[in-house]
């Protein structure tokens, strides 16, 4: 027996998706997002029906990642209390586009890279402080039901280097900004982390600006510094690129850049851009021979 949406407040729900991975949500029952995933499964159900490939972008708890899959990976779901699945509706007989409609546009990637971004001497003095710290390095978190969506270190005491980063930063933000388009905007704060990335880990798909918690940050920017010469390979930075479906919508799409951490090397980018950590292969599994980041946001005022 199903149960009536009317009398239900909040749906609890578990996707699964393809590639054996789950997310668990908890939705109002009247919540859009919940009725178009249940749209998207009612379609399977309808072969003579076109199956529209549609992005869900859901930004998991405490200022975690968004988390971005395609209508077709959903291969199941489980809600309680149940829901029923919505009746979808004959196809409408096509409609002719209008010459002046118009067609999707591709928008690639935006980076900027920036070498040599500190001194030489400075870049060797956080290599070593980081080093020498190890111990303060804990397990990165994310807020997503997957266990294998991310996998680092991130170590947040490094008040002499903090300044640092923020002053070169502000230094080199009107250059950051007109290379990427992004209008004045008045800074609230400038947040870092140290990360290190050693064999086998990665950090998947995701952005820096998903649901309210982190809606304004504007820039997103990571600073390399490792040992020379490099003793990993891989640990890519890939910036998907972005159908523009309409005005408002957007999707995913299959095409990507791919940036290989150089070290001394900043790179900043637009907040909202989709991107991931290949996965790095350290052959000594040595914690000095890591991939290190200093990265971090820009906010602007809210």
């Amino acid at each position: 027996m199903t149960s009536n949406l009317t009398e239900i407040q909040t749906v609890h729900v578990m996707l699964l998706i393809a590639g054996g991975h789950q997310c668990e949500l908890s939705l109002a029952a009247d919540s859009p997002l919940l009725q178009d995933i249940l749209e998207a499964i009612a379609l399977r159900s309808h072969p003579e029906r076109s199956q529209p490939n549609k992005l869900f972008q859901i930004p998991m708890e405490d200022g975690g990642p968004t988390l971005y899959f395609p209508s077709r990976s959903i291969v199941a779901i489980a809600t309680d209390p149940p829901v029923p699945l919505p009746e979808i509706a004959p196809e409408p007989e096509p409609i002719q586009r209008s010459a002046t409609a118009s067609a999707p546009i591709l928008i690639k990637s935006r980076f900027l890279k920036i070498h040599n971004f500190l001194s030489e001497a400075e870049n060797q003095r956080i290599l070593n402080y980081v080093i020498e710290n190890q111990r303060e390095f804990e397990d990165s978190k994310v807020g997503t039901s997957d266990p294998n969506y991310r996998r680092s270190k991130i170590f947040y005491y490094f008040d002499e280097f903090g300044d640092l980063i923020r002053e070169r930063i502000k230094q080199n933000l009107p250059q950051v900004r007109e290379y990427l388009g992004v209008p004045p905007f008045e800074i609230a704060e400038i947040e870092s982390q140290i990360t290190a990335h050693n064999d086998g880990h990665y950090y998947k798909a995701h952005n820096d600006n998903g649901d309210e918690i982190t809606a304004n940050r504007v820039l997103s920017y990571i600073y390399y510094f490792h040992r020379e010469p490099k003793p990993f390979s891989g640990g890519e930075l890939r910036m998907y690129d972005t159908w523009k479906l309409g005005e408002t919508s957007y999707s995913l799409a299959e095409t990507y850049t791919d940036i290989p951490p150089t070290n001394n090397s900043i790179v900043f980018f637009v907040s909202n851009c989709c991107h991931e950590v290949r996965p790095i292969i350290c052959p000594s599994k040595d914690f000095k021979n890591s991939r290190f980041t200093l990265n971090g946001w820009i906010r602007k005022t809210q």
